[in-house]
């Protein structure tokens, strides 16, 4: 390979990396899980109920994984290695059931409910195809993202799927997947989201 074409596959190496980071699971889960119930009920309140249910969804699952990187028994926060995957994955099933059933207790937006159910969703069939497959984590959530934004704030927002292509692509770049991990993952998303439009 020449010098060139080396450093050609550093900077796309490193634009998939940043790609990667910044558009991560547990980012796009954030950003929706506030902008979902800021759209349902105004910006403070909204901030408020999304608050709430990050600490479940987001903050709970990352700080689990945190730990565990910290103590050298999984290697990333991405958990690249599939047999590692579903431990944590089961731990954040129980903290979104956890945070679910409070947010219905404390009479959050109908929307905001649709939208942590629909992660419960998720989490169970990431759980159950992870036994045997590394789907991507990424393309899911990045489709769900763009699927339920666009559903909430309107069909124009339907642009932002070129970041799942974007995304897709990185995952694959860094070879944490597949092009078939990566569609599968996409297609699951849109079928969550699609769980969402239905439930809210």
């Amino acid at each position: 390979m020449t010098e060139a074409h080396t450093s050609e596959r550093t900077t796309a190496y490193q634009v998939a990396r940043t790609v990667t980071y910044v558009f991560s699971p547990v980012v796009l889960a954030t950003l929706q899980l506030f902008a979902v119930p800021v759209h349902a009920v105004g910006l403070v309140r909204g901030l408020g109920w999304g608050l709430f249910a990050v600490a479940f969804v987001s903050v709970a699952p990352l700080a689990y994984i945190l730990v565990r990187v910290r103590r050298r028994t999984l290697s990333d926060v991405h958990i690249r290695t599939r047999e590692h995957r579903r431990v944590p994955f089961i731990v954040g099933l129980v903290t979104v059931g956890v945070g679910l059933v409070l947010l219905a207790l404390t009479g959050a937006p109908r929307d905001l409910l649709a939208l942590v159910a629909a992660f419960v969703a998720l989490t169970i069939a990431t759980i159950a195809i992870t036994s045997w497959w590394k789907i991507s984590v990424h393309a899911m959530v990045a489709m769900m993202t763009a699927v339920i934004l666009a559903a909430v704030y309107g069909p124009a927002l339907i642009v932002t799927v070129a970041a799942v292509a974007l995304i897709g692509w990185a995952r694959v770049e860094l070879r944490d997947h597949t092009v078939g991990q990566v569609l599968a993952g996409a297609l699951l998303g849109l079928g969550v989201a699609g769980l969402f439009v239905l439930a809210r």
